[in-house]
């Protein structure tokens, strides 16, 4: 796949994603969370499973060690982040949310390093620094007031929370791709978790699925196949193309998506709070993800120059 074709993907996966918490915005007037996403993960999985199918056979079968990864990713990924992301489009701005979903990659490396122990230069640290930064001023708009009295708003509370459940699934997702296709991986851990938040939505009497109306029905489909397949699809291909750290620039496309979205739909505020934290967070997310190659940047004008005074 040649470069502008892997770039095309990739920005169409990352402003598919932009647009989707509009989508949801809509939607969660008419759909608990719960509803919205057992509804939306049981056909989106099943088009993946079918999708894995075609590509590999009986392959598309996880092995036995593989199923309690796969319901782990299916409580964490699908319940735990979509349920935290919905309910908190409720209390905050799609621009907020778009926000801290851009911090992904920097959350990415702290549990990284965390986890699995991956090591972090100086310029990673600076980037994670620089977006937690960015992060703090999104959520606080601002506010001294609101970091001293931690007051924040819990909308924006988990809307993080989301991010930090999706990078765990990220993780777990990474080991269990060792051994099983990345769409069949991404499909049973869905239709696993579909099940679990259908029980969970049962248990709490939350799960309540309607007949939607034309807008809102449209929006459902735009989740499980622009948001949904596609963008998975697209997003899987554009990173074996062109790699993690080149591929996660893209995702800055994201809150500029969200927020052109927020203010021409729901006529949202775009607070000097949200463009000075949305470039701390797009800095920070830079440096972190590019943290090897700026060094080697450096290092080669570095040297280079001393060549020249020598």
């Amino acid at each position: 796949m040649n470069q502008v074709k892997t770039f095309t993907i990739l920005t169409l996966a990352a402003a598919f994603w932009g647009f989707q918490p509009s989508c949801i915005k809509w939607l969660i007037g008419v759909w608990s969370p719960v509803t919205l996403t057992a509804c939306r993960y049981f056909i989106m999985s099943l088009l993946l499973l079918a999708w894995a199918y075609r590509r590999s056979g009986k392959a598309f079968l996880p092995r036995r060690d593989a199923w309690p990864w796969l319901i782990a990713m299916g409580i964490i990924g699908i319940l735990i982040n979509n349920v935290s992301q919905f309910t908190g489009l409720k209390y905050t701005t799609i621009t907020n949310c778009t926000l801290i979903s851009a911090s992904s990659p920097v959350i990415a490396a702290v549990m990284s390093y965390l986890i699995i122990r991956e090591r972090l230069s100086r310029l990673s640290w600076l980037g994670i620094a620089l977006s937690f930064a960015g992060v703090l001023v999104v959520v606080s708009h601002g506010s001294l007031d609101v970091l001293r009295s931690l007051s924040f708003n819990r909308g924006d509370i988990l809307c993080f929370v989301s991010q930090v459940s999706w990078t765990v699934y990220s993780l777990m997702g990474l080991r269990v791709m060792q051994k099983l296709d990345p769409v069949a991986t991404t499909g049973w851990a869905g239709f696993l978790g579909a099940w679990v938040t259908l029980v969970y939505g049962l248990a709490t009497d939350d799960f309540h699925p309607v007949a939607l109306s034309l807008k809102p029905l449209a929006a459902f489909w735009y989740t499980i196949l622009c948001g949904g397949v596609l963008a998975m699809a697209g997003w899987n291909l554009g990173v074996k193309a062109a790699g993690v750290s080149l591929a996660s620039i893209f995702l800055n496309l994201m809150p500029v998506v969200g927020m052109v979205a927020g203010y021409a739909l729901f006529q949202e505020e775009i607070g000097a709070a949200q463009l000075g934290g949305a470039l701390a967070i797009f800095c920070g997310v830079f440096l972190t993800t590019n943290s090897d190659r700026i060094a080697y940047w450096v290092s080669g004008s570095t040297n280079s120059y001393a060549r020249h005074k020598r």
